[in-house]
């Protein structure tokens, strides 16, 4: 098992409240069906941890052996820093409604079963620029592509940790309330250079606007990639 983690402190929002914390854990099968709780929907990573009971996470699981990789977000439900065998150290997470489909998709490559890759809501290459905020920034950044759940956004220096919490605004319009998101990775380099993916958390009027946005990009003939 190998896990790394990042992203302390920063804020979610505005508003301050519970840490992000950003991590990556490789698990073998086992250790991950050992953890994973399908009727309460939460997800024990026996991983030591500084992240504390309340505190948002975003996870990036693999499964040894398997070429399989799925990013889970939840909040921290229990925090064990001392165990035993039967009780290992570790943090619980109780996963948000939109990443139990991930966590089952992750449950099959780690019983070995043969599994497809889960269809995603639809893509869209376009350029639409957002107003950001990022530790204490702010810029303005153009999406590579986006959906409804998120967005690929080109990143000028100075790349986010996945985990981080970013404000956006739809740089154009007259109604332009903020939306939130998490980064979901990062990448310096490739034919996409600094470019971010980012979770959008869709919810009362900043997710309908978000919708409507990429229902704009969708009727005006972009490509799904």
């Amino acid at each position: 098992m190998t896990v790394t983690e990042h992203g302390y402190g920063y804020g979610y929002g505005k508003t301050g409240g519970a840490g992000v914390h950003g991590a990556a854990v490789n698990l073998d099968g086992f250790q991950y069906l050992a953890g994973w709780r399908p009727a309460t929907a939460s997800l024990f990573l026996p991983v030591l941890s500084a992240s504390r009971v309340g505190d948002r996470a975003a996870v990036r699981v693999g499964i040894s052996g398997r070429p399989i990789r799925a990013t889970v977000f939840g909040k921290v439900a229990l925090v064990r820093r001392v165990g035993r065998p039967a009780l290992p150290p570790g943090v619980e997470l109780q996963l948000e409604p939109m990443s139990v489909p991930a966590a089952r998709f992750l449950a099959l490559a780690a019983r070995g079963e043969t599994v497809t890759f889960l269809e995603r809501a639809p893509r869209y290459a376009a350029d639409r620029v957002l107003a950001v905020e990022h530790g204490g920034r702010r810029f303005e950044a153009a999406t590579l592509n986006l959906s409804e759940g998120g967005c690929a956004l080109r990143w000028p220096d100075g790349l986010p940790l996945p985990g981080d919490a970013v404000n956006l605004r739809i740089a154009s319009g007259l109604f332009r309330p903020a939306l939130r998101a998490i980064v979901c990775w990062s990448r310096p380099g490739g034919a996409e250079e600094h470019a971010v993916g980012l979770r959008i958390v869709v919810e009362g009027l900043a997710g309908r606007a978000w919708r409507a946005l990429v229902a704009e990009v969708a009727r005006s003939g972009a490509r799904a990639v």
